[in-house]
């Protein structure tokens, strides 16, 4: 019986304490390391130059798109903090930029946090 006592508190301390391996990351690692940005950027790709303007700006005159912007955003909460670029907005979470109105660029505002359509 003290045999099976001693089995079962072993196996008690196995469980609790765990090997360690496949832990999660605390979440003061996963908030510092998301708020490091890349710093070696590649350049953007030719439909990020002719769609957009790949630096974010400040008080964009345009109009909102929904879609990008709830893009951006969603940006903004997985890495806590704004994307360095279009680019690196459309490389994380777009599969294809579309089209802007005709004679406008997409341009990502700090200010409001929104991507706007806007006169090139």
């Amino acid at each position: 019986m003290k045999g099976l006592f001693a089995l079962f508190i072993a196996f008690a301390c196995v469980v609790v304490t765990g090997c360690g391996k496949g832990k999660e990351p605390r979440a003061a690692d996963v908030s510092s390391a998301a708020s490091r940005p890349d710093k070696s950027l590649p350049p953007p790709p030719p439909a990020v130059k002719a769609f957009t303007q790949n630096a974010p700006a400040e008080n964009v005159v345009g109009d909102v798109d929904p879609f990008l912007t709830q893009q951006l955003r969603i940006f903004i909460r997985e890495k806590g903090r704004m994307p360095q670029s279009f680019a690196e907005l459309a490389s994380t979470r777009l599969d294809s930029i579309p089209n802007p109105p005709l004679g406008k660029k997409w341009v990502i505002d700090n200010a409001t946090k929104e991507v706007k359509a806007a006169a090139q």
